[in-house]
C-alpha cells in the first residue's frame, strides 16, 4: 500500500509545479523613455499648455523693438482661453479653442488697452483661423505647415531651465519660425530666423522672463 500512496504524492507534486509554471507571468517589455513620454503627453489635456488663469507673462525680445511683449491670460471656460498681447505698439486680443486633439486660434483682432471680453457663446461661434498645436504630441506630427521636432527639448530662458519642452517649426520661403511650449506654462520662446544675403541670418526672438 505504501507504493501507490507514494506514486499519488509525486503526481500531486508534479501537478502543483505545472500550475505554478503556468501562473507565472511573463514580464512585459519595458517601454522606451521616449515612448512613455509620448503616451503621457497624449493623455495630457492641451489646456496644460496655457499659463494659469489671470496670469501675466513678460517676454523679452531681441532683434526687433516689438519683440518684447506682455501676455495676459483669461479663461472663459476650460475650452476657450483669451490672451491679450501687448508689445507696446499694438494690443491684440486672441481667443483659443481647446479640443481633445488640438489648440486652435479662433479670433485675433487689435483692441484698445482695456477690451471687453466675449461671452462663451460668442467664442464658441468663431471659426478656426489657425491650429497652434495638435496631437499626437510626438516627433514628426505635422499640421498646417508646422512639424513637431522634439517633445523633450531643454530651453534655458535665462531665468528658468525648462525640460520636456515641445519644439515645433514652420518654414515659409526664407523664414523659419520655431516655437517652444512647456507644460503648465505654454509658450516660453518664439524664434524667427530669416536667411539673408549676409553671412549671418536675421534672427528675432521673444523669450519668457517671468510670469505673475
Amino acid at each position: 500500500m505504501r507504493y501507490p500512496v507514494l506514486v499519488l504524492s509525486v503526481a500531486f507534486l508534479l501537478a502543483g509545479c505545472r500550475e505554478e509554471v503556468q501562473e507565472e507571468s511573463v514580464p512585459s517589455p519595458t517601454p522606451a523613455v521616449e515612448d512613455k513620454q509620448t503616451v503621457e503627453q497624449d493623455h495630457t489635456s492641451l489646456l496644460s499648455y496655457f499659463p494659469p488663469d489671470g496670469s501675466v507673462a513678460s517676454f523679452q525680445g531681441e532683434g526687433n523693438e516689438f519683440a518684447s511683449f506682455t501676455l495676459k491670460t483669461t479663461y472663459l471656460d476650460t475650452q476657450h482661453i483669451v490672451q491679450i498681447e501687448d508689445n507696446g505698439g499694438v494690443t491684440l486680443l486672441k481667443i483659443y479653442r481647446i479640443t481633445d486633439t488640438s489648440i486652435d486660434l479662433v479670433y485675433r483682432e487689435p483692441v484698445d488697452s482695456n477690451p471687453s471680453m466675449p461671452s462663451t457663446a460668442e467664442a464658441a461661434s468663431y471659426p478656426v483661423l489657425e491650429t497652434i498645436l495638435q496631437k499626437p504630441l510626438q516627433v514628426g506630427t505635422s499640421f498646417q505647415g508646422w512639424t513637431i521636432e522634439s517633445t523633450s527639448a531643454t530651453v534655458d530662458t535665462g531665468t528658468t531651465v525648462y525640460r520636456d519642452v515641445i519644439q515645433l517649426s514652420r518654414s515659409e520661403e526664407q523664414m523659419t519660425t520655431t516655437k517652444y511650449f512647456a507644460k503648465d506654462i505654454g509658450l516660453i520662446r518664439k524664434e524667427d530666423r530669416m536667411e539673408t544675403e549676409q553671412d549671418e541670418p536675421f534672427v528675432v526672438t521673444s523669450t519668457l522672463q517671468k510670469i505673475e
